[in-house]
């Protein structure tokens, strides 16, 4: 049986950086269409969902391969008009593409919150203690050091973008955490791919946990 899913970015559709690597864990005949927040803005309405002074602050990639940043409050109004459109359609499940911390969103279809989920999943790992979190900009250090801190678990952030992306700055911040007693690094963010994994794996000893696998593999238990 056909089944559809959303999966919902908070950049720009298409998502060529993330859309072949899901379809390894869901059912063969799945059927996949992507939402963006920004798709269809100019790069003025763009800039205006800049954070503003007190607001938590979100990266995400443009269909051109560049990244924007945005006020979590500001884009919030707009991924529920988009939930809400979904509602109205044949979709089985949502998957929000973005680690960070959301409020519940009204939807009668199933709504994936990796936030929710990453922070369960290594909590069922490693119960508590200390954890290395890689994240996109030095702006989200803060949201991160509470996210966790909601999970039990002591954090220390370092940088390296996913979408400005260089392998030097992830074999240093590898190798900063890697002098802490870390249980595990995670890559917080979606865009974090197989393939840093894999590399930020050969600087370390240590679990290397990559988001997007873990909601991935748990949208794919439902369906």
């Amino acid at each position: 049986m056909q089944q559809t899913v959303c999966v919902i970015t908070i950049g720009q559709t298409p998502r060529s950086d993330m859309i072949p690597s899901i379809r390894s864990f869901l059912p063969q005949e799945t059927v996949i269409i992507e939402k963006g927040v920004l798709d269809g803005r100019t790069e003025q309405e763009i800039l205006e969902l800049a954070p503003e002074p007190g607001q938590t602050t979100l990266i995400s990639r443009l269909k051109n391969g560049g990244s924007a940043v945005m006020g979590k409050e500001k884009i919030l109004p707009i991924l529920q008009s988009l939930i809400d459109d979904l509602n109205q359609t044949n979709v089985l499940l949502i998957i929000l593409a973005c680690t960070g911390k959301f409020p519940l969103f009204k939807s009668k279809i199933p709504l994936i919150y990796p936030d929710f989920l990453l922070n369960h999943v290594v909590k069922g790992l490693f119960r508590d203690g200390m954890l290395g979190v890689i994240v996109p900009l030095p702006e989200q250090a803060e949201a991160i050091l509470d996210k966790w801190k909601q999970a039990d678990f002591m954090t220390i952030p370092v940088v390296c973008s996913p979408y400005s992306f260089q392998a030097e700055a992830l074999q240093d911040a590898v190798k900063q955490l890697d002098q802490f007693p870390v249980k595990a690094i995670v890559l917080d963010c979606m865009g974090y791919t197989e393939e840093m994994k894999a590399l930020a794996q050969t600087y370390t000893s240590k679990p290397i946990i990559l988001s997007r696998n873990v909601i991935f593999r748990a949208s794919g238990e439902i369906l």
